[in-house]
């Protein structure tokens, strides 16, 4: 059954099944088959890679690091260190203004479900602002950990009262860590945060290695959209986008096809697809499978 599945890239099969056309054809036919073959209540889902979302200061190619996410990223190469990638928030804002989501929150909210962790550090207005509205945001809390200046975990101001305590009594005090750094003539001083670099590597990495193998695909309804779409790109190799939303839609009635694009370019940003001309393709292998429960 898998085999008849597969598109070449001119979007006709070995078997010649022609690109999605009409209410019926015999590719969705053979998906919806493959699809309804499952045990859906022992059906996992494993994430094709982990990613962290990166949100914090700004980062200034071609100067010395003036924030700490500047820092980290371009002097440390923090991401060699990860057992994930890094995707900065840069990324998610460039691409907001080609979705059809009704706010860069929206975008977020969807990032974060499939985002291995969302790490803001608070060092600008920007930022400051992304971690009042991450705190509050039950969907983006549950992913989020905050990497905090000295000075904020003992000051008694709003950042501290505000937005860092409602992480600590809703999430725990292992969600945020706080480091000494200092910025002396808008620069990084490395030398006030380089002695706790490693801290800070084990303080991501341990709650990267904490996610689960993988998620029950009954377990999170609104994640079944997002397993759907990369199953299908993999089974297919490579589709169109009209192709991939006619099969989405035809296993996912309820979906609505602004809710699939946006959920598509959410998996763009997780690095799980990839648009090549008019063709999406699935980067990484897709481990789906059934297990005894």
């Amino acid at each position: 059954m898998i085999s008849r599945l597969r598109l070449a890239v001119n979007g006709r099969s070995s078997l010649g099944f022609p690109p999605f056309q009409g209410k019926d054809p015999p590719l969705i036919d053979a998906l919806r088959a493959l699809y309804d073959d499952q045990d859906h209540a022992k059906l996992r889902f494993t994430r094709p890679s982990k990613f962290v979302f990166l949100c914090g200061g700004v980062i200034t190619p071609n100067t010395p690091p003036r924030t700490l996410r500047d820092y980290l990223y371009r002097t440390k190469h923090l991401s060699a260190y990860l057992n994930a990638d890094i995707v900065l928030a840069e990324t998610a804002r460039d691409l907001y203004h080609s979705t059809e989501y009704r706010d860069l929150i929206s975008f977020e909210e969807d990032i974060a479900r499939i985002a291995s962790l969302v790490i803001v550090i608070p060092e600008s207005p920007g930022s400051l602002a992304e971690l009042g509205a991450f705190a509050t945001n039950e969907i983006i809390r549950q992913a989020l950990c905050v990497i905090v200046q000295e000075r904020f975990a003992s000051d008694e101001s709003f950042i501290r009262l505000g937005p860092i305590e409602h992480i600590i009594q809703t999430q725990g005090r292992d969600f945020v860590g706080v480091y000494p750094w200092r910025i002396d003539s808008s620069r990084v001083l490395s030398r006030s945060m380089s002695p706790h670099y490693d801290e800070l590597v084990d303080f991501i990495n341990v709650h990267l290695d904490r996610l689960p193998a993988s998620t029950g695909f009954n377990r999170i309804q609104e994640l079944q959209i997002f397993y759907i779409i990369y199953w299908v790109t993999n089974m297919l190799v490579a589709v169109s986008s009209s192709v991939l939303k006619g099969c989405v839609s035809f296993l996912l009635p309820d979906a609505q096809p602004d809710d699939i694009s946006n959920k598509i370019y959410s998996l763009m940003i997780a690095g799980w697809l990839k648009k090549y001309s008019y063709f999406w393709l699935g980067l990484l292998p897709c481990h789906c499978r059934c297990r005894s429960v």
